[in-house]
């Protein structure tokens, strides 16, 4: 008898139902599964036509017999999505038609019309603002260095070489992460753009 759901298995046929007849015969080692399957079973294994093949009578060809017999192919179980996986991919899937959706109507609405993110236009004034920055940072930092290393002397007179070093050092790190604060919080208002309107969709 054929179980589960990966066993390959093929419909009993009259002709094969009558091959197993013959080769079960004056037998008494007939298998169980063998005989089930010849009371009431509609399908064979692959065990059967093993069995059958070991011991079928002169005359019978199995290719003779499998030429008219369906052949059921196993069918996977297909386990049930899990519940937290299918949310995220619909909320994926909705993101992605969002997105798909303001991208069509960019040229109407006038939200997009202030954030032209995809003209040369904004890119190049965007690349202008960044080289300012990086500018004003190496000048800012270069300054603090100068007047650590050499304002303070003129204040106080003649300084040890290594300790102006050590004051320019500490007051260019003290400015650089002042400018690296500054800028990381320009570059979070930049970012910071107004909710796009949902699409009539959702």
């Amino acid at each position: 008898m054929v179980e589960g759901p990966y066993e390959l298995k093929l419909k009993l046929s009259e002709s094969l139902k009558k091959a197993f007849q013959e080769a079960a015969k004056g037998r008494t080692d007939v298998p169980e599964s063998v005989l089930i399957c010849l009371k009431s079973g509609e399908y064979v294994g692959v065990d059967e036509m093993r069995w059958l093949h070991r011991n079928k009578k002169g005359g019978v060809w199995l290719y003779d017999v499998l030429s008219s017999t369906e052949l059921i192919l196993p069918e996977p179980i297909i386990p049930p999505r899990n519940p937290e996986l299918e949310a995220r991919c619909k909320k994926l899937r909705a993101q992605h038609e969002e997105r798909e959706y303001r991208k069509m109507t960019k040229n109407v609405d006038p939200v997009r019309v202030h954030h032209p993110e995809d003209t040369i236009r904004y890119q190049l004034n965007a690349m202008n603002r960044q080289m300012i920055a990086v500018f004003q940072f190496v000048v800012s930092v270069g300054a603090g260095f100068t007047f650590g290393f050499y304002g303070i002397q003129l204040m106080t007179g003649p300084l040890d070489f290594g300790f102006r070093l050590l004051l320019g050092i500490i007051a260019s790190l003290v400015i650089a992460l002042a400018e690296i604060y500054f800028l990381a919080k320009k570059l979070a208002e930049d970012m910071d753009f107004p909710d796009l309107p949902k699409s009539k969709a959702e």
